[in-house]
């Protein structure tokens, strides 16, 4: 159990008027100012955290994402803004990273309310980490780390209204999902320049000898130092509030125009004439003369125009991350959606959506889908982790939160650790469902309501089902009442008192 961190509920305009503080304090760049803030607020060594591994060290230390370490600060490098630590402990045990880990960002790091040493003033170090992580997660853009390069006040509070508005709900979901994507291609391009840097320092090659450098090094250097300049300009019309509200004008009309359509996109890369005749076949009868249909190569692009309908055309995509809603997800004739690169989850979906006849891969991601809120109905799909250590990853395949009603049938569940869990107050009814070889097949907490019907669990390490009752449940039988078995079900053995597993923890970690 990983212990308690201290955690800040601000309003917007506290968050505001703290960053403008800090960007008003001095002269100098940007990375200039949070470091005179930090010599003063940041605690120099002797301090524990959790620190939440961002994808770069998940992937240097071959670990999936999101991984969680307790860890002691052994120094602080104030003009990095990095700390050396010592991993004290993770929070899955069959996951091992290094004991000494350096230059870990300052941002990642989560002091706990509990300290060994009794003189730290770990709230102050929190409160300060908290601040500066707000900036870099949703203020920052990567051309603010240029040289020389002043972050005035006014930027700053430019931004932050942009942000409040992304949150709001005063910007269309189409628009507001555009802005995201750009933000994230800025920085997509300004890590992969980092990786390029960082694979130069780790072969040893001088700065001043080109004749070393790797062939492509130049030319990718340039690609992305060139897609970086092209998101500059685009970026501007949304961060000034005076263009933002004169370009958003014009997108809530075209937005208003295609609110009354029902939107059917078709993704399709492109093949032989016979197959686009048999996808024209297909979307004749698929669509009607209601919706409104677009065939699309992107599946960026096509899902950031809110459609009622996306049918993947062809045999295999990477889905961008953004979350969805009153959506349904299906395809032509079988394709696979993976991740394009690691993060926490495939699909975040809410309210009324369908996935139908789909593969999803669990490859890079920590969880196929994450139902948030609403009904989801999943129909004909292989959900599947091949990567080569899934159960000690702790992959999952669907997580149902509290307020999820999720109905899945004729689908198969393979190589996760935890097939399914059940949140409380969810509820998750699988019909003719095979889950097999995870380690734990379904998880489900005190308050979910899991119904099954000609369903197969097989083939799992450590348990069939497994039911966490919460500290105030009264008795070991209390977590068989939301769980229902029809006779029809093959689970494990077939012995339910044996592949059911009740257990009462005092504190359950979502």
């Amino acid at each position: 159990m990983m212990p308690a961190v201290y955690t800040f509920t601000h309003n917007h305009s506290d968050i505001l008027n703290a960053l403008v503080e800090v960007f008003s304090i001095g002269r100098g760049t940007m990375r200039e100012q949070w470091t005179t803030q930090a010599e003063i607020l940041v605690e120099p060594v002797g301090w524990d955290a959790l620190w939440k591994l961002s994808k770069r060290f998940c992937k240097k230390f071959e670990v999936r994402f999101p991984c969680i370490a307790l860890i002691s600060v052994m120094s602080v490098d104030f003009e990095e803004l990095t700390a050396d630590v010592d991993v004290l402990s993770v929070q899955h045990e069959s996951v091992s990273l290094p004991e000494r880990v350096t230059n870990v960002p300052l941002i990642e790091l989560w002091p706990t309310v509990k300290q060994r040493e009794e003189f730290v003033n770990a709230e102050g170090t929190a409160q300060f980490i908290d601040l500066m992580r707000f900036f870099y997660e949703n203020i920052w853009m990567p051309w603010d780390d240029q040289d020389n390069k002043v972050l005035l006040p006014k930027t700053v509070e430019d931004r932050m209204s942009l942000w409040l508005e992304l949150h709001n709900g005063s910007i269309p979901n189409s628009v507001a999902r555009s802005i995201i994507m750009l933000r994230n291609s800025a920085i997509n391009a300004h890590e992969k320049l980092r990786e390029l840097d960082s694979s130069l320092c780790d072969g040893g090659i001088a700065d001043d000898d080109d004749s070393l450098l790797p062939s492509n090094y130049i030319s990718q250097c340039a690609v992305m130092n060139a897609n970086l300049d092209s998101l500059m300009p685009k970026w501007s019309l949304y961060e000034d509030p005076l263009v933002r509200e004169h370009y958003l004008a014009l997108a809530r009309v075209k937005w208003q125009e295609n609110k009354s359509k029902r939107n059917v996109v078709a993704l399709w890369q492109g093949g032989s004439i016979n197959e686009f005749t048999n996808i024209s076949t297909c979307l004749r009868a698929k669509v009607s003369k209601e919706q409104n249909l677009m065939i699309m190569v992107s599946a960026e692009e096509g899902l950031s125009l809110d459609p009622e309908e996306v049918v993947f055309c062809s045999s295999d995509y990477e889905v961008p991350e953004m979350p969805f809603s009153r959506i349904s997800l299906c395809t032509f004739n079988g394709a696979t959606l993976r991740a394009s690169e690691m993060r926490s989850c495939l699909l975040m979906l809410s309210e009324d959506c369908r996935v139908q006849d789909l593969t999803l891969n669990c490859a890079l991601v920590n969880t196929i889908i994450v139902m948030r809120a609403g009904e989801l109905l999943i129909r004909n799909c292989k959900l599947s982790d091949d990567s080569l250590n899934c159960q000690s990853d702790f992959a999952q395949g669907i997580v149902a939160m509290s307020e999820a009603k999720i109905i899945i049938e004729n689908c198969t569940f393979e190589n996760f650790y935890s097939g399914l869990v059940v949140h409380e107050g969810a509820q998750v009814e699988l019909r003719n469902c095979e889950i097999k070889r995870c380690g734990v097949g379904i998880q489900m907490y005190s308050g979910s309501h899991v119904k099954l019907h000609a369903t197969a669990i097989s083939d799992c390490t450590e348990q069939s089902i497994r039911c966490e009752l919460g500290p105030n449940a009264d008795s070991k039988t209390a977590g068989m009442d939301g769980l229902e078995v029809a006779s029809n079900c093959k689970i494990g053995a077939g012995n339910l008192q044996k592949e059911v597993l009740i257990v009462k923890q005092d504190n359950i970690m979502s």
